[in-house]
């Protein structure tokens, strides 16, 4: 009898692409998802650490998922000795590690997402240890945040799209250390999949369905896993019959480079949309924040991109708040989104971390 596994996402698509490869690698022990936390005989919280907040929604529900799990015991409805696995995965597991078991001693496992292909043998694991949540430990608990020496990517099993449209990670990690940042300490160092292993995923997406496919990374136009780099890989995807449409998500001004731009312009399926986050419109903020580019940089890099294709679209991220921000810097940065008039923008406001 196949179990049943309930995944509640959190924060970037690179999450929805992991939920998706975490219930593939599941399905080969017999998992299948449900909509119906209740009914799960595992629950994962695949986590967001951008934000402070995000880390914070997390310990409250995982404190909702217990009280609720003590209310169906309570009721009858449920055995508590046969209560579901509680995990928590993404990049708040990677940052907490230990410490979530410190405030919830009643989560069974906390793995990072560079382990999620090691899921079957971390259940396992799991399941031999104490699973009486009222006599629970912290040290009970499983944790695997450690960064591991092969690429998760070998060992996972071939992607199915479930509809039309598809994520698919082409990158991982950063190495640009912004000061605001914690991916560089959540996701690791830069990381590019071979061009051919992206290839081979890319046409079994579109044998399953998949029309347009979302190519990921934290810094997706850093890729280096083909010669060209990211224009070079969008080229060969765009030859596979049956993908229609290709994007790309989440991009660096500085590895903004002009064959890519080039590809926006003679690549057809490449559609007319960038999100390029530029975080403020003040110099003084941008080097407070170690992105390593002025104002000037990106405006040169939109002209070229408007030159390129005079249709393209441009969305991006804003961070308000950040040390040391003036009225003047923040009055910099309205100025810079009215003068490129933005398709759609994202804005923060700045959350303090330790350090």
């Amino acid at each position: 009898m196949a179990k049943k596994v309930f995944i509640k996402n959190y924060g970037c698509q690179m999450n929805v692409y992991d939920a998706a490869r975490m219930a593939d690698v599941l399905a080969t022990v017999n998992y299948v998802p449900t909509e119906d936390q209740d009914s799960a005989d595992l629950i994962i919280l695949n986590t967001c650490h951008i934000r402070e907040k995000a880390a914070e929604k997390v310990y409250s529900e995982l404190g909702r998922v217990r009280r609720r799990q003590t209310d169906l015991a309570e009721d009858g409805a449920s055995d508590p000795h046969d209560a579901p696995i509680i995990a928590v995965a993404g990049c708040v597991a990677q940052a907490e590690g230990d410490e979530i078991l410190r405030r919830a001693p009643y989560v069974d496992l906390v793995f990072g997402p560079q382990s999620y292909h090691q899921l079957p043998e971390l259940l396992a694991k799991t399941q031999r240890r104490p699973r009486d949540a009222k006599r629970r430990q912290a040290s009970d608990g499983l944790v695997l945040t450690d960064f591991p020496v092969e690429s998760k990517f070998d060992h996972l099993p071939p992607p199915q799209s479930q509809g039309a449209s598809a994520f698919l990670t082409v990158q991982e990690g950063c190495d640009k250390f912004c000061s605001f940042c914690v991916v560089p300490y959540t996701r690791g160092a830069e990381f590019s999949r071979p061009a051919g292993d992206v290839v081979s995923d890319a046409r079994l997406l579109v044998a399953s369905g998949a029309r347009e496919v979302t190519l990921l990374g934290q810094n997706v136009n850093a890729y280096h896993g083909l010669e060209g780099g990211l224009a070079a890989l969008i080229r060969e995807l765009a030859a596979i019959e049956g993908l229609d449409r290709i994007r790309y998500t989440t991009s660096h001004p500085r590895d903004m480079d002009s064959a890519l731009i080039r590809a926006h312009a003679e690549v057809p399926a490449l559609m007319p949309y960038l999100h390029l986050p530029v975080q403020s419109g003040s110099d003084a903020v941008l080097e407070r924040m170690n992105r390593r580019h002025t104002v000037a940089d990106y405006m040169a890099i939109i002209d070229r991109l408007r030159d390129a294709v005079p249709s393209i679209a441009l969305s991006s991220d804003f961070i308000v708040g950040h040390p040391g921000e003036t009225d003047a810097d923040f009055d910099a940065t309205l100025s810079l989104v009215r003068r490129i008039g933005y398709a759609q923008a994202y804005s923060f406001k700045y959350s303090p971390r330790p350090g």
